[in-house]
């Protein structure tokens, strides 16, 4: 499935806190930025549900993601690369590339791939969020340090070459 063509202009986020008991709280989404200034937004849930409420809602419509900051072993985390500011080509077309590392509570680097997801299309008519294709699933195993790990991802715009990081971070529980 393609999911750098999907778009969308606005989307909530309802942040899930594990301390005991849990609470959820809502707050808007990042704002788009204008052609021209590469950014990057990482999400991470646990289920893939917001991928597939992304690809069918209208742009214009905002998608909820109930993200999350904690894990426990064996849960799975899906994680989402969201892109703002591409710039369009001579043809009106953007292109882009995620490059990604996860790091292990202790710095180490336990998942890198250069290139791992791309994003290629016809330039939005307004400031917009595009998904990287592909997402990335991640489950940590009950041998893996309990920690914070942090998804650090790097886009760079294929048209400008301009770079934008971005970092994320969850805390495995045991």
């Amino acid at each position: 499935m393609n999911y750098s063509v999907l778009t969308k202009s606005a989307f909530l986020i309802i942040c899930l806190t594990i301390s005991g008991i849990s609470n959820a709280e809502v707050a808007a989404g990042p704002t788009p930025n204008n052609a021209g200034k590469i950014g990057l937004e990482i999400v991470a849930s646990g289920s893939a549900r917001y991928i597939k409420d992304w690809i069918s809602t209208p742009s214009d419509e905002a998608v909820t993601i109930k993200r999350i900051k904690n894990a426990y072993p064996e849960q799975l985390i899906v994680i989402a690369f969201l892109v703002t500011g591409m710039t369009a080509d001579q043809a009106g077309n953007y292109s882009f590339s995620i490059s990604v590392n996860i790091t292990e509570p202790d710095g180490r680097i336990m998942f890198g791939l250069r290139g791992y997801a791309k994003g290629q299309g016809r330039q939005p008519n307004r400031p917009t969020f595009i998904m990287a294709d592909p997402a990335l699933d991640l489950i940590l195993e009950s041998s893996d340090p309990a920690g914070v790990y942090k998804i650090i991802a790097e886009v760079t715009d294929l048209v400008t070459m301009q770079k934008s990081k971005s970092s994320y971070e969850i805390r495995l529980y045991k």
